[in-house]
């Protein structure tokens, strides 16, 4: 199956205090991390869902401004068709979660895969183009996130592991991520 890669870099990082998408890794912008994982899977093209203009990506602007996730997600859809979406701030996920789920996706009727590690991940995934109607209606009914808008039949779920699903939301969870990255490589 093929789908466009597209990882969510808007939002206005409140907790972090800064972008999210930008802050380096071991030398690498976390975008990068989620892209590269994108790109081992066989993903491309890779696009940015709204974000700032450093993002070595295409950027597709989100026509309405601070509207929540769901509507970043109808957008996408509607520009692009099926997408493999990811958070930028998930540096961890990787090339073989992205794998399962487009597999699941190609075998599949219905029009979301979903991941899901110690619960239910609804922004890392497969939507198929068949799911901007289900999504598009839960947005006019006054929903902003994905997961209100989706009903059990609607999707389907691929194992992850927390590790891999983890978001880096807060200055603390990235100076945590950067010491285990630290004492991984001393112990390599």
């Amino acid at each position: 199956m093929t789908a466009t890669g597209a990882i969510l870099c808007g939002g206005r990082s409140t907790r972090m205090g800064q972008d999210k998408a930008s802050l380096r890794l071991s030398g690498r912008p976390m975008v990068e991390w989620v892209a590269g994982a994108m790109r081992e899977a066989g993903v491309e093209p890779i696009v940015a869902l709204g974000g700032k203009s450093s993002i070595a990506l295409p950027i597709v602007p989100d026509e309405l401004e601070q509207q929540g996730p769901l509507h970043v997600l109808i957008n996408a859809v509607e520009q692009l068709g099926d997408i493999l979406v990811c958070p930028c701030d998930v540096p961890l996920v990787s090339a073989q979660l992205f794998r399962s789920v487009l597999i699941a996706g190609a075998a599949s009727e219905r029009p979301v895969v979903l991941a899901e590690s110690d619960r239910l991940q609804p922004l890392i995934g497969l939507y198929k183009k068949s799911s901007a109607e289900l999504l598009r209606s839960a947005f006019d009914r006054g929903e902003r996130g994905p997961k209100m808008a989706l009903k059990e039949g609607d999707f389907l779920v691929v194992r992850a592991t927390p590790e891999e699903t983890q978001n880096i939301n807060t200055p603390e969870q990235f100076d945590d991520l950067i010491a285990a990255f630290s004492s991984s490589k001393t112990r390599s």
